[in-house]
């Protein structure tokens, strides 16, 4: 008989957890190992979709001849993709470690960086919407999101669904009831976080069924399949509902109120056009008081005029339930299809992908170029697609070697190490 092999064991003249390329290589790999490519390129979409809803031409509304309307398509979509993706990401940053379940140091280690980032995502929010320009930030409602997020992140699965569909259906109802009641309040929280262009209750929803999805297996192909097909569903049930039910009520299909409301321009990129008003409001970040809140016919605090008729609404921005759940669903299927594309494309996406990693990065950016050429050319700039197309390209030139050589964008690696300030020894964060 033969003596068994002896098991081998690690040199000591090298560290079992270390690459024979060095540490700099290890921590390459690691990151490589830790990140998914496809939620990358789906964040990266999300950024360079909301790039071209705020610095593309202004227009009323989609039409395949007029290529200065092709905005309309990412135009609110492409936010709804981004929440998303921040709940996804939320989930792989707290989720358990591989060698065990965690205890309840770490809980707590990882409750506390989601509150500082939550803190550092709304102060960087507030500065943004500071340059006064007619986007309409989306960092406050993803703090105030992250913040309603804490306690759920290892709740179970079947109370955050519970939930998440509560806050999809009941908030644009609390929202619609609270811009009437509040419209005369000038408090930023009310309009910045709850019922300001990204409405806080139905954008939680959204947040939630990311951290639900983040749950799930997403380096199977299976699920991908899964995943998109759910998300073409509910697409045509949120959006085709909506339709049937203006109609059922005799309703115009394009308004968002009897009083003739319209979304009208990019996605806070434009002021409305003349005589209509968006559906989450146009300057600064707060909801307009107008006919979209107080639709003709009055509506004082003992007797609010509330717009009923725009929880049926599909356009961009209405912060209805059949808007948000179309909306829901084209981000879930474009994150599915990014899932699958992501490693096969390789090289060819690499700069969307890039821009994805930075995206923090690249969103603050693109406010700051729009503040910029507001205040150096006016309005004669945004008649045109030069400004967009200009940043996307620079975008990916500059994300692409940033990411390769310098891993981290400057606002990640601040936010990153603003949510650490706190830390003693415990887990480090996964860089999602």
């Amino acid at each position: 008989m033969t003596a068994p092999r002896a098991r081998s064991t690690p040199s000591p003249l090298r560290s079992p957890d270390r690459s024979p390329d060095g540490p700099s290589h290890a921590r390459a790999s690691a990151n490589r190992a830790t990140r998914l490519d496809g939620l990358d390129l789906a964040r990266g979409l999300a950024v360079l979709g909301m790039v071209v809803a705020h610095l593309g031409p202004p227009h009323p509304g989609f039409d395949w001849t007029r290529p200065e309307s092709w905005s309309a398509v990412v135009d609110g979509r492409s936010a709804v993709l981004f929440a998303l993706c921040a709940g996804v990401s939320l989930t792989l940053m707290t989720r358990s470690r591989p060698e065990g379940a965690p205890g309840a140091a770490d809980l707590v280690v990882h409750r506390r960086r989601v509150l500082v980032r939550a803190v550092a995502l709304f102060v960087l929010g507030s500065l943004l919407i500071a340059l006064n320009t007619p986007v309409q930030v989306i960092l406050p409602t993803y703090a105030g999101c992250f913040v309603a997020t804490i306690p759920l992140l290892r709740a179970r699965t079947r109370t955050v669904a519970a939930i998440a569909a509560t806050a999809l259906v009941i908030g644009p109802v609390c929202t619609a009831i609270g811009r009437s009641l509040l419209h005369d309040a000038d408090d930023p929280i009310v309009h910045g976080v709850l019922l300001g262009a990204y409405p806080g209750i139905p954008w939680w929803g959204v947040v939630l069924v990311g951290l639900l999805v983040g749950r799930l297996p997403l380096r199977r192909t299976r699920l991908h399949l899964v995943l998109l097909a759910g998300g073409i569903t509910a697409a045509v049930v949120g959006y085709g509902g909506g339709v049937l039910a203006r109609a059922a009520l005799g309703l115009p299909p394009g308004t968002a109120s009897p009083s003739g409301s319209a979304s009208a321009g990019s996605a806070g990129g434009s002021e409305p056009a003349s005589g209509t008003t968006s559906g989450a409001g146009a300057v600064g970040g707060l909801p307009d008081a107008g006919p979209h809140l107080v639709p003709k016919g009055g509506g004082t605090l003992e007797h609010p005029g509330i717009d009923w008729a725009g929880l049926t609404s599909v356009q961009p921005h209405a912060g209805s339930t059949p808007e948000v759940l179309g909306a829901l669903g084209v981000a879930v299927a474009v994150l599915a299809l990014s899932l699958v594309v992501a490693r096969p494309a390789g090289a060819l996406l690499a700069p969307v992908r890039a821009v994805g990693a930075l995206a923090l990065t690249v969103y603050a950016a693109h406010i700051v170029v729009h503040a910029a050429l507001d205040a150096v050319a006016g309005d004669r700039w945004h008649t045109e697609w030069r400004a967009a197309l200009l940043v996307i390209v620079g975008a990916g030139l500059l994300a692409t070697p940033w990411r390769r050589w310098l891993g981290a964008g400057p606002l990640e690696r601040l936010v990153r190490r603003t949510s650490r300030s706190l830390d003693g020894p415990g887990p480090r964060s996964r860089p999602h």
